[in-house]
């Protein structure tokens, strides 16, 4: 059983870490299927190991702290028992703003902490976690280093923000033509933003919060078993739309997706759903 604890950062780093997380495995091996969510993360492995599994394809690279980029589709986590690992929850324009690297670079991808932005200071910060005594001390930390790369940071592009707060606040349904309207500039030019600022394309990006969100509904203690409603909801006309979406992100059906337990504890399981803004 997964039990989550959740920090927020510091209040000058809300609109750059969406917050702290620890995850602490119990007696056993655990194996966490995660759906994408649109946020990077950042993870440092306490105790015991991890390694994470891409999409039932490959194992991706294994290091025990690392940068875990966008994600397109379903992966998972395996923790050996007894595990401690610290996330720390990334807004989607953050690795480029505070790391200065290509979003595009890390799609589908865990970097090595000590390779993040080709800098040293990472693997400097990991060294000071591990040697920490506790949580709140590992995130005091973790709030000291980014307000010094939040000091550093180099000019970002204020509609970026603005384009993923729009499509968190319409749970991926807002169009790109709504988007490229708000600053009368064209598709083109909004889609080479994303590109290099979060990833991927506004659409694709869309689409991984809409699904995102769909799993959070299915999740609630007060879904009733109608997946139709949650796809009309979502602002999907044709359940065949819904379905296609669905199966291309979390690579299961809403049927097969409904039969998996969520193996979390449930004092943790409130803090685990509260990881993201889109409610």
């Amino acid at each position: 059983m997964l039990d989550f604890k959740q920090c927020k950062p510091h209040p000058a780093l809300q609109n750059y870490i969406r917050g702290y997380w620890l995850i602490e495995a119990g007696d056993k091996d655990e194996v966490l299927e995660l759906i994408p969510d649109g946020y990077p993360e950042l993870f440092f492995t306490f105790e015991g190991s991890i390694q994470i599994f891409d999409g039932g394809k490959r194992w991706s690279r294994y290091a025990q702290a690392g940068l875990i980029g966008q994600t397109t589709h379903r992966f998972t986590f395996e923790t050996t028992a007894f595990s401690k690992v610290l996330y720390v929850k990334l807004y989607p324009w953050t690795p480029y703003s505070l790391f200065k690297v290509p979003s595009w670079e890390l799609n589908n991808n865990v970097l090595e902490v000590g390779a993040v932005g080709q800098s040293p200071e990472f693997r400097l910060l990991s060294e000071q976690i591990y040697a920490s005594e506790n949580f709140e001390q590992a995130t005091a930390l973790l709030d000291t280093f980014f307000l010094k790369k939040l000091a550093e940071k180099t000019a970002e592009s204020p509609f970026i923000r603005f384009a993923v707060n729009q499509i968190f606040a319409s749970h991926g349904t807002a169009s790109i033509q709504s988007l490229t309207d708000q600053i009368k500039a064209s598709r083109r030019y909004v889609e080479k933003l994303f590109k290099e600022e979060i990833g991927m394309s506004p659409k694709q990006y869309a689409r991984l919060i809409r699904v995102k969100k769909a799993t959070i509904c299915m999740l609630d203690d007060q879904f009733n078993g109608q997946i139709n409603t949650i796809s009309a909801g979502l602002d999907y006309y044709d359940p065949s739309h819904f379905l296609k979406d669905f199966k291309a992100v979390v690579q299961q059906t809403p049927t097969e997706f409904l039969q998996q337990k969520l193996n979390i504890s449930k004092e943790g399981r409130e803090a685990y759903l509260q990881q993201w803004d889109y409610s």
